[in-house]
């Protein structure tokens, strides 16, 4: 039972160092407590969850809820384990949500600010498991193909911004 009881004993970690910044971060600020690491693991779940119920919300709310669910019990057998392959698609996929919003949005000033902010989520993204960078690779280019130049150059300027590290 003690083995339980220790904060980041059971992290597991498997690629990119974005996940071990974050979670060390966030016992820097909270305390290296069982409790922080679950919390941290709840925030990594709700990113999956919120994301995919803000991409599936175009199509209507009772679509978006579905997926929400099922996103949610999919995830659930997970626990609340820090994983960094679950912070890493919480970052993709919440980041995919602001890029469809903001370069779909006509707001210039918003829709530039939105679009480097999904640029850094989905750089952090990659940060957090390399192997995510095919994925982000190719939602980034079909996100590019239609975005108008500006936008497209804040995305790709916040992914840069989120790789940097």
């Amino acid at each position: 039972m003690l083995f339980r009881s220790i904060a980041n004993r059971d992290f597991l970690h498997l690629y990119g160092p974005g996940s071990l910044w974050a979670l060390a971060a966030t016992f820097r600020v909270f305390g290296t407590q069982l409790w922080s690491e679950r919390a941290f693991g709840l925030l990594q779940q709700v990113a999956i969850i919120g994301g995919l119920y803000a991409l599936a919300r175009h199509w209507g709310r009772t679509l978006a809820t579905g997926c929400a669910v099922t996103a949610a019990l999919v995830i659930m057998p997970f626990g609340l384990t820090a994983l960094a392959c679950v912070g890493g698609v919480g970052l993709a996929v919440t980041g995919l949500a602001v890029a469809v919003r903001a370069l779909s949005s006509g707001d210039g000033r918003r829709a530039r600010l939105g679009a480097l902010l999904a640029g850094i989520l989905l750089g952090l993204a990659v940060l957090f498991r390399l192997d995510l960078v095919v994925a982000v690779g190719l939602a980034t280019a079909s996100l590019c193909w239609w975005a108008a130049p500006d936008r497209r150059r804040r995305l790709l300027t916040g992914i840069a911004i989120g790789i940097a590290p």
